[in-house]
């Protein structure tokens, strides 16, 4: 019988260690070419681990040719010592299911193209000098229009800030409102406004989620004196922020002096139900933020933010320059100004649709587990099925080329461990992959689905 040491304290996961273990030994030739390997339950029970976990590590044995199936009698190897050469290269992923993926192939090259040799064209003296550091007055004037009728905000271009993505922007709020005050942040939440916040220097306040949403009750026990929040689109829940909640949180900040940090990031992309308008909508001294990265593309590095007026002196005063350079800046004022942005947001939004559907049919027809209803945003949330320990799902499908994270994964208290919630992101891969990366994770954690055929894959 095979055997290895699988250490749980390894940075690796099991899958991995067990892979790449399996694989020097063929490299070795301690595993002959043509040797039949141990059952999964067999070495399952062996080295103490799950039977996904050897299910994904031959997965990847399989995939680069390196053992064999034989029907109704096993797993053989295929390779010799040559097979190990690389042992330590770690999976490559190929079906992306993570929030953070986007959509290069539908990206509005041609027009995008067509108004910067128009800006460029020009030969502007301006492009060339810092200008306000707000951004430039045509850029914020499309963009007050934008807000006003997508989400239902009126803010002067005066009170709109153009910055380079959320990193900028959440780092200049927080030299605006003051590093000494407590802030508080949705837990589960979003990690990377947390590390911008911390690495700022900001004190950070966890506060728990009640019914999906920020529990404002906790809040104010919190102390905190400023909140970030998503309640558009709750990351990485994705629920949606009720009326009443947000009612309450307007009360807490301006009973306690706090400010409002409100993210809309991914607002546009809306598949059902009613949209609430933004928050900023209803009270002029809550923070907006947005960007552009879902949007058009996450590389161009372009985000806005509205200040209530009373911050805007501030702002000037410390900044002499936009983050964003002056021609990205007119060729997204022509994007919008005409129409090109909300055209492209429509077709965008018939696509995710569709890919939306084909991840709800995968899931049904591979019996992967349970899919939360998605009314808006461009991810799902998965109760996974199967028998594969929570702790391993993420490991596995890595080990099988599928990129996805937990949802306990994104949360700063201590949560139940057995949490069997995965994030399934489908901005990335269009149809075709979205189905065949379902099929290779349904296969990760050894779920044979109602509607496989015998080999593998859904069927017609």
């Amino acid at each position: 019988m095979f055997t290895c040491t699988l250490r749980a304290d390894s940075r690796k996961t099991l899958c991995e260690q067990l892979y790449e273990a399996l694989r020097r030994q063929i490299g070795a030739g301690g595993l002959a070419d043509g040797e039949k390997l141990p059952s999964k339950r067999a070495l399952a029970a062996h080295l103490g681990v799950s039977t996904s976990t050897v299910e994904a590590a031959y997965g990847r044995l399989l995939e680069e040719g390196l053992c064999e199936s034989r029907p109704r009698s096993g797993l053989y190897v295929t390779a010799g010592p040559a097979a190990g050469a690389d042992a330590e290269k770690p999976p490559e992923i190929r079906w992306d299911f993570g929030t953070g993926a986007a959509d290069a192939e539908h990206f509005p090259y041609a027009t995008w193209a067509h108004l910067m040799r128009g800006v460029l064209g020009r030969r502007s003296a301006d492009l060339l000098l810092a200008g306000d550091p707000r951004g430039s007055a045509g850029l914020r004037l499309a963009l007050s229009g934008l807000v006003q009728r997508l989400r239902g905000i009126t803010a002067a271009p005066e009170t709109l800030i153009v910055g380079a993505g959320t990193e900028v922007l959440v780092s200049d709020v927080l030299a605006l409102v003051g590093r000494d005050r407590l802030f508080a942040v949705e837990d589960p939440g979003y990690p990377r406004v947390r590390r911008i916040l911390s690495a700022g220097g900001a004190r950070i306040a966890p506060i728990p989620l009640s019914g999906g949403a920020l529990d404002v009750r906790a809040l104010y026990r919190s102390g905190a004196g400023a909140v970030y929040v998503t309640p558009s689109h709750q990351f990485p829940t994705g629920s949606e922020m009720d009326e009443a909640r947000r009612a309450a949180l307007l009360v807490w900040a301006r009973e306690t002096g706090g400010f409002i940090l409100e993210d809309d990031y991914d607002s546009e992309f809306r598949f059902d139900g009613k949209n609430i308008p933004a928050m900023r909508g209803r009270d002029a001294r809550v923070i907006y933020l947005n960007t552009f990265s879902r949007t058009l593309a996450p590389g161009l590095r372009m985000g806005f933010m509205a200040l209530p007026e009373q911050l805007v002196p501030r702002y000037m005063e410390q900044h002499s320059a936009c983050s964003v350079p002056a021609f990205q800046q007119e060729t997204l004022e022509g994007f919008i100004a005409g129409g090109y942005m909300e055209r492209h947001i429509a077709r965008m939004r018939t696509l995710y649709r569709g890919r939306l559907q084909a991840l709800r049919r995968g899931v049904e027809a591979l019996d992967l587990g349970r899919l939360h209803p998605c009314d808006a945003g461009l991810y799902a949330l998965l109760e996974a099925g199967g028998k594969t320990p929570a702790g391993e799902l993420v490991p596995a499908a890595a080990c099988a080329g599928v990129r996805l994270t937990r949802l306990s994964d994104y949360a700063l208290m201590e949560g139940a461990k057995q949490d069997r919630t995965v994030l399934l992101g489908f901005a990335g891969m269009d149809e075709e992959r979205i189905l065949e990366g379902l099929d290779r994770l349904a296969g990760a954690w050894g779920i044979r689905g109602k509607e496989q055929n015998p080999k593998g894959g859904l069927t017609k």
